[in-house]
This record gives structure tokens, sequence and C-alpha cells, in this order.
């Protein structure tokens, strides 16, 4: 029995497991019943397993013969969305918590990851050396999974190679992808607040005006992009918070907006805040106003596949699940802490398709009308059982990346007192 036919009995149970965390989710840092739900799903398995403070789960299941390694992740946080219906149908489930959901797919992650688990104990005999679970907290605030790669590295874990999943519109259900290199964007977060000289409308000549120095920066930025960064160089910024002032005849003493810049290439990125940094402070001289960054975060890594093992993967899946449901796609500019896997360990990330306009799932991810075809669960099940049993029982190893040690991956990001904190 293929991996894909062992997954579709195990449906049942995913789409449960998936139902389960779609009703009763958990914000990032704050996953402590799904945290136990997992474990007591391991314990009815009979897998053992560590709960990591702060980080997550880590699972262990024991082939017969010795081995290589393998780590297959998934993440299990949600997001503060007020969750409405999707687009044309009735959702199988909602969410019991108002204002939050799980509005990127990771309920489905965890539940197709559980699944794998099913598939793997069925075919334990298969399995030549060790495949690690690891269900990651946090992963949409990316600060969780520090404390998951600490205890590896202290605890001397060694991972041969990595895979991973995350559900894509508009992928169709049924279809996986897995790129070459490039599958999802860094990042780079800001926070900034303007404080000027608030005072009445009347007189703006009293006041020194937040608002329109910040104007000037926003409009300036839109030069940047194009002026500073080769246009071979994918990268884009948004502007998604802003605020300042209480009426409209009071001029503010502050404002405050934050952002993110993505990107593919360092070099783009190293321009973009060396740039914006300045924009930021001589415009605000300019206008007599004084800048504060309250976060002006180095750089996170962007997640690119290794090539070799995303062709083996292809090739994998293919055997599984048809060769015509297999494909790459253009690169995400989302971002993932995935990327720090691919740092350390070979592997790679693939998109799972979940949109069938017929269940109203097209919505994008960490939109309100987000939902997930629960049929594609089977589908990532068996792409994560056939990654670890494939490359576990090959002399397969890939030449190409160096890789890093966790402690290393930090100085890399900047991130020195997190070596303090975590070593």
């Amino acid at each position: 029995m293929t991996n894909f036919e062992t997954a579709k009995k195990y449906r049942d149970y995913m789409v449960y497991v998936r139902r389960y965390m779609h009703e009763n989710p958990e914000p990032s840092g704050q996953e402590y019943e799904t945290v136990k739900f997992i474990m007591s799903e391991l314990d009815k398995m009979g897998i053992k397993y560590t709960e990591v403070e702060n980080g997550g789960v880590l699972a262990e299941i024991e082939g017969k013969k010795p081995g290589k390694t393998v780590l297959l992740r998934a993440d299990c946080d949600a997001l503060p969305v007020l969750e409405k219906e999707n687009l044309n149908c009735t959702r199988a489930v909602w969410s019991k918590i108002e204002g939050l959901m799980h509005a990127c797919g990771h309920d489905a992650h965890t539940a197709c990851l559980l699944g794998a688990a099913k598939i793997l104990l069925e075919k334990q005999e298969e399995i030549e050396g060790k495949v690690i679970l690891c269900f990651e907290r946090g992963e949409e605030m990316a600060g969780s999974v520090k404390y998951i790669f600490a205890y590896m590295e202290k605890n001397n874990i060694h991972v041969d190679s990595c895979f991973g999943m995350h559900t894509n519109l508009p992928l169709e259900t049924g279809k996986v992808a897995v790129n070459d290199t490039n599958a999802l964007a860094g990042a780079f977060g800001f926070d900034i607040t303007i404080e000027g000289q608030g005072g009445h409308g009347s007189r703006p000549d009293q006041a020194e005006n937040p608002i329109n120095c910040f104007l000037a920066i926003a409009n300036r930025l839109e030069a940047l992009r194009l002026e500073k960064i080769s246009p071979f160089m994918p990268a884009t910024y948004s502007i998604g918070k802003l605020s300042s002032g209480t009426q409209g005849n009071i001029i503010p003493q502050t404002l405050n907006f934050a952002g993110t810049m993505r990107y593919y290439d360092d070099e783009a990125v190293d321009i973009f805040r060396r740039e914006f940094r300045r924009l930021v402070e001589k415009t605000c001289e300019a206008y007599h106003c004084k800048p504060t960054f309250n976060n002006f975060a180095a750089p996170g890594f962007a997640t690119v596949n290794d090539v070799e093992c995303s062709v083996f993967a292809r090739g994998a899946f293919a055997a599984e699940l048809g060769a015509e449901n297999i494909c790459q796609i253009e690169p995400q500019m989302g971002s993932e802490s995935y990327s720090q896997y691919l740092k350390q360990w070979p592997g790679c990330f693939a998109f799972l398709g979940v949109h069938n306009p017929a269940k109203g799932t097209g919505a994008a991810n960490h939109n309100e009308r987000f939902d997930v075809d629960e049929d594609a669960l089977p589908v990532g099940a068996a792409c994560y059982a056939t990654y670890a049993l494939e490359f576990l029982k090959t002399d397969f190893v890939t030449t190409h990346n160096p890789k890093y040690k966790y402690s290393e991956c930090l100085k890399m990001l900047g991130k020195e007192d997190d070596l303090k904190l975590l070593y």
C-alpha cells in the first residue's frame, strides 16, 4: 500500500485533529492547551516526546534499523483575526474564540504531521534511522523556535535533512509545489515613533506636526525602492500600522508607524535598511522632529530550498501522487521561521494546495475568510511520510549549501542577546 493510500485511511483522524485545533485556537506564545492536545495524541500512539519549554514538542519515531535522521516540522499557533464565512460556502468548522482563528493553515499542518506519524508507525519496519516530529510554537512571531534549536544543539541532536509544508492559495487541492531554491522571502520589521511638538490646529506655526514629517518619509519611500535597489533584486515593503492624534483640531505630539520589508537578496535588505534609516533621521531633522526606533530588527533569512533535496522530493512525491500533481510555483513574498531550519540542515519546504472553489477555499492566508479544503490533509500527510521514508532508505546526500549551528545563525542575524539567554 502506498503512503497516500495509507494516509487516506487516516483522513477522518486528521479532520478531527484539524477541527479540534480550529475550534480552539491559541495565539503565538500561548499554545498551552494546543501543546497538551498534541502530546495527548502522541501518547495515544505510543510515541516518545519531549516538551521544549516555550518552543514546542519534539517527538521521535525510531526505525528497526540504524541510519540517518530526518526532521519533519509543523507549526500550531493561530492569529488574532475575526473569522468570517469563507468565500461561497458554509464553513465545516468555526473558531469558538471570537477574534482568534487559524487563518494560516497551522491547524492543517499539525493534522498532517500527526497523520504522517500514524503512517510512519504503520511502516516502522521500513524506517532505516530516525524521524523527528517537530511541532513548533509561535511561528507567526518567529520567536519560539529558538528554544527548540537551542535544546537540540545543547543535546547534540543531529539532523541529516528536514522537510516542512505550508498550505497555499491558489494552488489547487491535490497539488504540491516544491521549488528548486527560493520558496519564501526574508523579512525585516520596523516600528518607529516620530515626536514633534503638539499644538492647536488653528496655529500650526506654533507646532511641529509629526504627521507632516511622516508624509514626507512615506512619499520618499516610494522612490527609495526604485532608486536604490536593483530591479533584479525582488524586494517589497509595506506600512501596516499608523497611529496619531485624537481630534481634528489638535496637532498631535507623536506619530507611530510600523511595517515590514520582504526580500530574497541580502544586499537588497542591507541597502534598504541603511537608506531607510538615513531617510527617517534626515527627514525628522528637517521637520524639527525626533525619531525613536522602537524596532529596527536585524533581517531574517529567506526560505531557500536545497536544490538537490527539492529534486529528490519532487521525484518521491510524483511516485506517490502522480507527476501531474507536482510542480514549482513563483517564489512567495511571505516569510517563515522555517528559513532557520534550512540554514542549519539540508532540506526543502513544500506548498500544499488547498484551493477548491466548490468548498469556498480561496481566500489568502491571514485573511478572515481563509479556509482549508480538508481533502488536502491526506496529501500533506503522505508527503511528510514519503520524504522521511524515501530519504532514509537511500544513500542520497546533498552537495549544496554550507550549513551552520544555530548559535552561528544567531550571530549572522545579529542576535547575540539570544546567545546569552539560550547558551
